[in-house]
């Protein structure tokens, strides 16, 4: 059950070359995004939700070892993460018919719908930082911290 991949930023991103505070703002306000759609989860079942979504992007539905492998969790935390996604109607598990013992993690319908709530919103978060980034990398002007604080708090 792939995902159709998709471009994910506007054209408009192409090319550029996001400064070193650009990428730090992009970092904080992705955090940001997820803590306040998601509550305050522990950081290593983002980090399980995150690769569970980038692996189905790319074709690879994962396993719970395959994601012990790719985050460096221990598989008691994998299992605890994944059965919250499952829970949650998320995530299902879908037997290999290749190989009927393994059991690779897919995004449902619901998981799919939050994928591309979360790809509209990081698209808005780039597009944001682009204008701004741009704008001071010409002017050679560092950045406002007082206005990024502002936009902090918002």
């Amino acid at each position: 059950m792939p995902i159709k991949s998709s471009n994910h930023f506007s054209p408009r991103l192409e090319g550029w070359k996001a400064s070193p505070e650009a990428q730090m703002v992009i970092f904080w306000r992705i955090m940001h995004l997820y803590m306040s759609r998601y509550g305050s989860i522990p950081l290593g079942q983002m980090l399980v939700e995150l690769t569970t979504v980038v692996l189905n992007e790319l074709g690879r539905p994962p396993t719970v070892t395959d994601l012990c492998e790719a985050t460096g969790l221990p598989k008691s935390s994998i299992s605890r993460y994944i059965s919250a996604q499952m829970a949650a109607n998320m995530v299902a598990e879908v037997i290999d018919p290749n190989d009927r013992r393994r059991r690779k993690l897919v995004l449902t319908e619901k998981g799919q719908d939050e994928r591309r709530w979360q790809v509209k919103a990081v698209r808005k978060i780039m597009e944001s930082v682009h204008e701004w980034d741009i704008k001071h990398q010409q002017n050679r002007q560092p950045m406002d911290a007082d206005v990024e604080f502002e936009r902090m708090k918002h």
